[in-house]
């Protein structure tokens, strides 16, 4: 099959592989438990459910809420689905990208003054302290809820790389922020 390009394909057949979703579900699940490791957006994610369900990969489901009696549209995933989400999973991984606008800027950052470099350091790191928080959040949910998923132990390992990942920003905004203190200072190490 080789599937280079669009991944959002495999992130929704792969929820959907959990349990039923509507489109809004798949983005409040993505941006709470991927945050750390993928980003998608609705403009994503809705064509894609359509492209989906054209392919015969995925199918509409009309839910009905029996305490409000609204109807809600989610997507199951199908046999073909399935099948084409394990062919995806047993591919050899592709080189993983990564671009991170703070370490361009501290690249470069001999012809500003320290002051401002020090202060997108700061802000970097309290962003990455609150995603920090959601970690610790969503592993106490975890830890509630058992095996509520056959993929419980994987979601936790993924985990483990979100938190190990982020405790090395926080250790290396600390690192940086004392060099440029430094340089402020005029105390250059």
């Amino acid at each position: 099959m080789k599937s280079s390009g669009n991944k959002t394909k495999f992130l929704i057949l792969g929820l959907l592989s959990e349990e039923q979703l509507s489109g809004y579900e798949i983005k409040k699940i993505v941006d709470m438990r991927f945050s750390f490791f993928w980003s998608e957006s609705f403009g994503q994610i809705y064509p894609q459910l359509k492209r989906l369900n054209e392919e015969g990969l995925i199918e509409e489901v009309v839910v009905e809420d029996s305490e409000n009696i609204k109807k809600t549209k989610k997507y199951s995933i199908t046999d073909k689905g399935i099948s084409e989400l394990k062919e995806w999973l047993e591919e050899p991984v592709e080189k993983e990208s990564v671009r991170y606008e703070i370490l361009l800027k501290m690249y470069f950052s001999n012809i500003i003054s320290p002051e401002v470099m020090l202060e997108h350091i700061r802000e970097f790191q309290i962003s990455h302290r609150k995603q920090a928080k959601l970690f610790e959040k969503f592993q106490q949910q975890l830890e509630e809820y058992k095996d509520v998923h056959s993929n419980h132990k994987d979601i936790l390992m993924v985990l483990s790389f979100g938190k190990k990942v982020w405790k090395a920003y926080d250790e290396w905004c600390e690192e940086v922020s004392e060099v440029l203190e430094n340089r402020m200072e005029g105390r250059e190490k």
